[in-house]
């Protein structure tokens, strides 16, 4: 991050960047060689520094851990007694703590070309017709050839139909009425998160206007779609 994108961040309270810092640390424990987020909390009555391994809303708890001579050193930190959050470590994320100012630029290797988006589709849309019992097309509608950064996002809104359509599944009544109902699976991204229902085919809207932070997440889709059944 340079200089003149640092100026672009706006204050945030605690909570904000705790929840923030959560999103970070669920994206990278799934990677190979994660990259945790570093800290350094100031308490009412203390301090502790570490990477951010966790945080537990119900018990209003933070986990910070750290190695040393390879051996786990923990603390634990009661979160409504935070004072003061200091954060590193987390350039690739930086989107993530504006408002939607900051360009986010996803790593080279993320972005997958139109062939590996057309096999994934294929991979979903044999998924989803095992799961129905029904043949149902998936399609990524766009006017031009994407860009490396829309391809990115296609490839997250994959991911994102991939854990909605099958909690719909899951559910007998969903997975009946979504039966009936939709024969073909439209999905673009957009200025809005919009579902629609027309002669059999569900076209979904993703909001990319902020980044993956204006997306829906999995349970606001769900509930989208079966407003549309």
């Amino acid at each position: 991050m340079d200089f003149k994108t640092m100026l672009e961040l706006p204050a945030l309270d605690t909570d904000q960047v705790v929840k923030i810092l959560q999103e970070i640390a669920d994206k990278e424990r799934k990677k190979e060689k994660p990259r945790m987020p570093q800290v350094s909390i100031s308490t009412h009555s203390g301090s502790a520094s570490g990477f951010f391994v966790n945080h537990c809303t119900e018990k209003k708890v933070i986990l910070l851990a750290d190695m040393y001579d390879h051996k786990a050193h923990f603390q634990y930190i009661a979160s409504h007694s935070i004072s003061t959050i200091s954060v590193s470590n987390i350039d690739t994320y930086a989107y993530l703590f504006s408002d939607g100012r900051i360009p986010f630029s996803p790593d080279k290797s993320e972005i997958p070309s139109l062939l590996q988006l057309k096999k994934h589709i294929k991979t979903l849309e044999l998924a989803l017709n095992d799961s129905l019992g029904k043949e149902v097309s998936i399609a990524y509608s766009y006017k031009e050839t994407p860009t490396d950064l829309e391809k990115f996002y296609a490839s997250k809104v994959l991911g994102l139909l991939k854990e909605t359509l099958s909690n719909i599944a899951k559910d007998k009544m969903a997975n009946e009425a979504f039966s009936e109902s939709i024969s073909s699976l439209n999905f673009k991204l957009g200025s809005e998160n919009n579902v629609l229902l027309q002669e059999n085919m569900l076209s979904i809207t993703i909001d990319i206007s902020k980044a993956l932070k204006s997306f829906p997440d999995t349970a606001q889709l769900q509930n989208q779609i079966e407003k549309n059944l």
